[in-house]
């Protein structure tokens, strides 16, 4: 094997810079297979980890829905959130309620996305500065508002905000704008680049819109023992069919569900990556067996098999791909942080999520493809090889 591998890298060196030229295509569409491993699931896998970090093993929903993907709520919410963490292995239930305000300081209103949280320490939010909502300010209600609002409204922990459910509330005299105090400012996991967020006090939210506390947006639960997920998943869906319960994984397949454009997209893009590879490697083989043929023969002459001259030819296609995959890591990596770039300022993509993510599942089915695609464009001229016939050959090279 090691004699078969020193001559399939003889014959490249023959031609360095014809190889060179080969390799950095290969590296190419290399690059574009690994960027298309990255962007299907990319999206997923970027959403578990920021998952991860808030640490919430389940997700309750209204049925058929994701979180805050409409206007759908929980009528019981806070009932069935207290039911919830009476289960085995619960660490605890939070009932979150949301709605869109919106909110003056000194210049004209602008809307915020308000959250409603029973206390403080949720996990959907890191403070930055300040203190949460499980310490009450001076005089007006607690609020926590993002780092995005803070620095585009230049607001500071301390000052107060008024709040309202119209825009004219305060002008018109409608609803009941109420003022609250800013206690702390946080870095909120899933706001959108733009988007101004604040967190309240969930008794707080239900009295500025006017309407009865217990409904809730989504039930947030963490766990205390995770093996008690699917006991929880069984309950849920015997006891309350109205909501759905989504473990991690669920909601990670629900929301690729709804993905299916970019997992197509990088379906097509990889099929034409690998055809171009296939392609290339190809026709560079099969250059470069008949340009020597008398020397195949000549092996043959020698005692080589027809298997041996076979994996001689594949190993010649293997090693071109081999010789691409650090190009394409480092091609690929480099533009897919250009193209994330590009789709991130998309409208209502979380700021913390990304469309290329590279996971070891990407790296190594790119690498696995590459490998194979290489072995595959050597075996029309392993083919051709093999049943070279010897003495005719030979015969052919004297005469030339």
């Amino acid at each position: 094997m090691t004699t078969l591998l020193w001559l399939a890298g003889r014959t490249f060196g023959r031609h360095p810079i014809r190889t060179a030229l080969v390799v950095v295509g290969l590296s190419v569409t290399g690059a574009l297979l690994l960027d298309m491993m990255m962007l299907a699931g990319g999206l997923q896998a970027s959403l578990g980890q920021v998952l991860s970090q808030m640490g919430f093993a389940v997700r309750v929903v209204p049925k058929g829905t994701t979180p805050f993907s409409g206007i759908a709520e929980i009528p019981d919410g806070d009932r069935l959130a207290a039911a919830i963490g009476e289960q085995p292995g619960v660490a605890a239930a939070l009932p979150i309620a949301a709605t869109n305000l919106y909110v003056w300081r000194q210049a004209a209103p602008f809307a915020s996305f308000a959250f409603g949280v029973p206390r403080g320490e949720t996990g959907a939010y890191v403070i930055v500065d300040g203190h949460d909502l499980s310490r009450q300010g001076s005089g007006d209600p607690p609020v926590v508002v993002s780092r995005t609002l803070a620095r585009f409204d230049g607001v500071r922990v301390g000052d107060t905000l008024t709040a309202a459910t119209a825009a004219g509330a305060v002008l018109e005299g409608t609803g009941t704008p109420e003022r609250f105090q800013v206690v702390g400012i946080a870095d909120f996991y899933l706001d959108l680049a733009s988007q101004r967020s604040m967190v309240m006090r969930t008794a707080d939210l239900r009295r500025l819109q006017g309407r009865p506390q217990g409904a809730a947006a989504e039930i947030l639960v963490r766990m205390a023992d995770p093996d008690q997920v699917a006991a929880l998943l069984s309950w849920l869906g015997t006891r309350h069919p109205e909501v759905d319960a989504l473990s991690t994984e669920r909601y990670l397949s629900r929301i690729g569900a709804r993905l299916t454009y970019f997992n197509q997209f990088a379906l097509i893009l990889s099929t034409l990556s690998l055809a171009i590879s296939f392609l290339l490697i190809t026709a560079m083989v099969t250059l470069s067996l008949g340009e020597r043929l008398g020397e195949i023969a000549m092996l043959r002459a020698l005692g080589f098999t027809r298997g041996r001259i076979g994996i001689l030819i594949l190993m010649e296609g293997l090693l071109l791909s081999a010789g691409s995959v650090l190009g394409a890591f480092v091609l690929g990596l480099t533009l897919s942080g250009y193209l994330d770039t590009i789709l991130r300022a998309t409208p209502g993509i979380p700021e913390k999520l990304h469309f290329f993510t590279l996971t070891a599942s990407a790296l190594g089915r790119t690498i696995a493809l590459l490998l194979v695609t290489g072995a595959a464009g050597g075996l029309y001229p392993a083919a051709i090889a093999s049943r070279l016939p010897v003495a005719l050959t030979l015969h052919a090279e004297v005469l030339s």
